[in-house]
Parts: structure tokens; C-alpha cells; sequence
């Protein structure tokens, strides 16, 4: 082997090397995450988790050990009580219906003063005369009936 090649097994090498060394610290990241989670008792999911650990929800799910704990973690999390999640959905309606009731009001409003608007303008157009070929023709146009000229 010559110098040159030399120089690219050990560049090779380096190389490999940090990949092991950003791997484990990836490892060491998502295993503090994860004491972390467990003693505060969650968020459990893959995206919590990679968040706290910097690192993809892929390597996560793709990491056999990892998937495995998050998803025991997430089996001993209890349901959320029914009379809580229904007391949310309850409120939600609420805006929704009030939010409602205030948008047909003003639509309502809206096709009030539309209506006004539309007898204003049909009353001025009534009470403004006509002046004799307007709007017949347009600029650039001939008169109807009338000849071009050479």
C-alpha cells in the first residue's frame, strides 16, 4: 500500500470510529430519557422521547430495545377517565355552538344591509336619467349603424 491509501483506511477508520462514538451517545441520550420519563411518569411516546434525546422517532421505533420499553411504558399509563374527556368534548361544543350562533347573526347582518344596499342602488338607478347612447358604445367602437369610412 502506498501513503496515499494508507491515508484513507485511517481516514476510513475515523470515521467509523465516530459513527460508534455518535451512536453510543445517541444510546446514552434515549436510555436518560427514558430514566427521565419513567420517574416523572411519562409523556411515553416515541415523539417525547426523541425529542428529549435528539435524535428520530425512526430510531426509536427501528431500535428493537428501545420501541419495545416505550411501548411497555405506554401500556402502564391508565386511560383518561371518561367523565374528563367527555367534560372537554362538552366545552368544545359549547364554543362551537356559541360560535355558531354569532356567525348567523351576522350573517344575518350581512344579507340586511346587502338587501338595503341593493333597494338604494335600484332607486338611484330609477331616479338618475339615461343620457341618449350611453353605454351603447364603448370607446374605439363604431356607433350602431354606422359605416367605416376609408
Amino acid at each position: 500500500m502506498g501513503p496515499v491509501q494508507s491515508d484513507e483506511w485511517a481516514q476510513q477508520g475515523d470515521v467509523i470510529e465516530q459513527a460508534r462514538h455518535r451512536a453510543e451517545v445517541v444510546r446514552q441520550n434515549v436510555e436518560r430519557a427514558l430514566r427521565l420519563a419513567e420517574a416523572e411518569g411519562g409523556p411515553f411516546d416515541f415523539l417525547s422521547v426523541a425529542i428529549a434525546a435528539h435524535c428520530s422517532v425512526a430510531y426509536l421505533r427501528q431500535h428493537r430495545e428501545f420501541a419495545g420499553r416505550i411501548r411497555a411504558l405506554q401500556a402502564t399509563v391508565p386511560p383518561e377517565p371518561d367523565d374528563r374527556r367527555d367534560a372537554a368534548l362538552r366545552t368544545r361544543l359549547a364554543r362551537a355552538e356559541h360560535r355558531a350562533v354569532a356567525l348567523a347573526a351576522r350573517v344575518e347582518r350581512l344579507e340586511a344591509e346587502n338587501a338595503r344596499l341593493r333597494d338604494r342602488l335600484a332607486l338611484t338607478r330609477r331616479a338618475a336619467p339615461v343620457p341618449l347612447g350611453a353605454g351603447a358604445r364603448r370607446p374605439g367602437t363604431a356607433a350602431p349603424g354606422a359605416t367605416k369610412r376609408p
